[in-house]
């Protein structure tokens, strides 16, 4: 982070020290917007997370869709700041676009951080006015109320993100959980372990080795390393050389993880 914080401010980008620890390419710092889906992991009281940072610029919806596809639940970050707000809830904004986008790739738990409260003072009216249009669209859009949860927050200063506030203005009036909390919350989803193997290719890169990589998101059933699976539409069959499920080698691994696969036996050119 120390690195981080002392490049971003020679760049003039103070403020951008935290987004740069997923966006990474040269291209998406200089632009200061998200561009490809950066991926990490961390882990709540109950459960290993794989975060997916995924894009909001309307520009690349396309790999925004990507993202949210493979995800389970969804984090909306919306800006709580006067007029910020705003434009990206009316006509032409992102907000929505990416709301009906995650519920129509099969999203149902929702979690809205309404960020930078800091900036309208932690005003309850402001919140509650975001919570109100916001509530009233996911409704609209799909969502059931039991399953949308709104949490204010500051980014910046880290309130109410990994543990409740202690920010007076705050307390007086929210006494719900963190950010944090409400992730290790939700409930899981069915796992399909007992289907056939499924994995849906969200990329493709070639190996230092003989080979090359596969990765996305197991579907159903499980997979283990020398196993042999068929790809499609090429209708051609392949081994599992190796499994990496972040950045660490497994011997098998099952529905619901972000794997990598190291596969042989097949033309790179013929996976999509």
């Amino acid at each position: 982070m120390h690195k981080y914080e002392q490049e971003s401010k020679k760049a003039g980008k103070a403020s951008f020290a935290y987004a740069w620890v997923l966006d990474e390419t040269g291209e998406e710092r200089d632009r200061g917007v998200t561009m490809d889906v950066g991926m990490t992991k961390f882990e709540t009281n109950s459960k290993v997370v794989t975060l997916m940072d995924a894009p909001g610029h309307k520009d690349f919806i396309p790999n925004m869709i990507t993202g949210a596809a493979q995800a389970d639940v969804a984090v909306l970050v919306v800006d709580a700041s006067r007029g910020e707000f705003e434009a990206g809830f009316e006509a032409g904004g992102q907000t929505r676009e990416h709301a009906l986008l995650v519920r129509s790739l099969g999203v149902t738990q929702l979690a809205v951080a309404v960020n930078k409260m800091d900036q309208v003072n932690w005003q309850l009216e402001r919140f509650q006015e975001i919570s109100s249009k916001l509530g009233h669209f996911l409704k609209q859009a799909g969502f059931k109320e039991c399953d949308v949860f709104f949490i204010p927050t500051s980014g910046l200063s880290g309130e109410n993100l990994t543990k409740r506030s202690a920010v007076s203005e705050l307390t007086s009036w929210y006494t719900g959980p963190s950010l944090l909390e409400q992730i290790d919350a939700f409930k899981a989803p069915q796992r399909s372990t007992d289907k056939p193997f499924r994995l849906c290719v969200s990329d493709v890169f070639k190996d230092q080795g003989s080979g090359f990589c596969v990765t996305g998101k197991i579907e159903s059933g499980y997979i283990q390393t020398g196993e042999k699976i068929l790809a499609m539409p090429p209708n051609e069959t392949c081994t599992v050389k190796g499994i990496t499920l972040h950045d660490e080698a497994l011997d098998w691994a099952v529905a619901g993880d972000h794997v990598s696969l190291t596969v042989t036996g097949m033309d790179i050119i013929k996976i999509k």
